[in-house]
This record gives C-alpha cells, structure tokens and sequence, in this order.
C-alpha cells in the first residue's frame, strides 16, 4: 500500500513538472514585457524565496545545515542563477517553443554526465532509438527555426549552455544525495540564488519599471508555479527517482511549450514542426515502451 502511494506521488509530481515546465517558456516570455530581464528574473526569485521562508515558517521547520546540506544549496542554487539567467537574456530573440525545444536536447546530455559521474548505464537499445527518433524530431524543428531566421543563432547558443549546465547539476545534485527535503533544498538554493539575481538587477540597472498586468501576473505564476513548485517537484524526483526519469520530462514540454506559444502567443506552427512534434512523441513512446 505504501508502495502504491509512493508510486502515486512520484506519478503526479512528475506530471505537474511537465505541466509547470511546458508553461515557464511563454510566463518568462510574458514576464518581460514593460521589464528588463534583471528584473523580471530577481522579482520572481525574491517573491519564490518568500513564500518557501514562509512554507518553513508554517511548518515550524529549520533549514538543515550540515556541510553536505550546504554543498546541495549551493550547487541547485548556481543551476538557479546561470541556467535562468542565461534563458531570461536568450528570451530576447527567441520564441517561448524553441527555448523549450533546445532543452529537449537534456536527456542526452544528462545521460552523458551520468555516466561519467554516476557510473549509471542508462542507454539500452530502444532508449538509444527512442532518443535518436525524439532528437531527430526535434532537430527538424531546429532546422526549420535556423531556416527562419539567422539571427536567432546567438539565442540559440546561449539557451544551449545553460541546458548543458542545467543536465550537469541534475546528476551532480544526485551524487551529492543529500538527504533533506525539496523544500529546504529549494529555500537554500534560493537563498544563494536570489541575491545574485538581485545584484545583477542592481548593477545593470537599479530601476523599477513600469510593469504592465500581463507581466506582473507572469511573475507572480514564476515565483509560485515556476520557482517553489516547479523546483521542490524537480529536487523531489532527483531525490527519489533515477536521473532517467528526470531527464526524460524535457523531451515532453518542447511538445506543449510549441502549442501553447502558438495558441495564446501568435508564434509560427508550420507543417515541418508540426512533423517535427510527431517524430518527438514517437521516439518518446519508443523510448519508454519500445522493450514491450
């Protein structure tokens, strides 16, 4: 019985990361609208540090600080900063969809590292075409973007690095294993994190803009869904599932955060990605079930 909700519980924390992850492109997209990326970054950090304090305070829990509790907070907290940090300036020039498409590349890279870092041996012949056909697919799309426009080039490569950084503190915070909960793991790396968002606004610029609705409610459905949510649902999986089921939730979200920046956000969906789409959700299918 104990197993079975256990079970339960990983199934719907897994389901709200990809639910909350397929939704982030387009909020940080939004977020910026009337703001600096600086500002919309730091405001969405110090609001999702808030409310963790405040979930602690609550619970009436202390923060553990053991020496390797410390290394966790600081390891998840530069994911935090050069990861977001890197995707709030790619957000410039490129779409909510292709943001989350190049993040699709994660399970291979997370595999790699696993493999030098876990010793973990995570590819078995239909997982190797389960990710070929995914990656495929999500290369046409990558291809077809590259086609549009040469300019989103600087974008790309900038939204690549901090997906690469991303898929290494994944598997470094599971060889850390420190045993202590998503939340205190989250209001540590928040607590490293956020100043250094909040400097960067500083020294970059200092000033409160103006912030328009849309924006301010994307910052606020940031710092509830995509900072304490979305990051305690994501070191609760590290914690308690392989690096595998991890990284397979980026090979989802490109697939909705394409529909979704269609829908409410008027980008192009051609013919080609939507064939692109289909290849993704082939591979997927293999890559989970393709041994049955």
């Amino acid at each position: 019985m104990q197993r079975s909700l256990n079970s339960m519980s990983i199934y719907l924390v897994f389901l709200s990361i990809i639910v909350i992850w397929s939704t982030t492109p387009l909020a940080i997209v939004w977020s910026t609208l009337g703001a600096s990326n600086s500002f919309s970054a730091a405001s969405r950090m110090v609001v999702g540090l808030a409310i963790c304090l405040l979930l602690l305070l609550v619970k009436r829990q202390k923060l553990t600080l053991t020496p390797i509790a410390i290394w966790n907070y600081i390891y998840a907290g530069l994911g935090i900063f050069i990861t977001l940090s890197l995707v709030y300036y790619s957000a410039r020039n490129l779409p909510s969809g292709i943001i989350s498409i190049v993040f699709g590349l994660t399970p291979i890279i997370t595999g790699v590292f696993a493999l030098v870092l876990l010793k973990e041996t995570l590819f078995s012949i239909n997982r190797i075409v389960g990710l070929l056909l995914g990656l495929g697919g999500l290369m046409v799309i990558f291809a077809h973007t590259l086609s549009e426009s040469r300019d989103l080039t600087n974008g790309l490569s900038i939204v690549t690095i901090s997906m690469v950084f991303q898929a290494f503190i994944s598997v470094k915070l599971k060889q850390i294993n420190a045993r202590i909960s998503a939340l205190e793991t989250t209001t540590g790396a928040l607590l490293f994190s956020a100043p250094l968002f909040v400097i960067v606004w500083f020294f970059s610029e200092g000033v409160v803009p103006a912030v328009n609705l849309k924006a301010t409610l994307s910052i606020g459905y940031l710092a509830l869904f995509g900072s304490v949510i979305g990051f305690m649902s994501y070191y609760y999986l590290i914690r308690h599932t392989s690096v595998r089921v991890v990284s397979i939730i980026p090979l989802i979200t490109p697939v909705f955060s394409l529909l979704l920046g269609a829908f409410f956000n008027n980008e192009t969906l051609t013919l080609t990605q939507i064939s692109g789409i289909a290849l993704v959700l082939i591979g997927l299918a293999y890559y989970e079930y393709g041994s049955k």
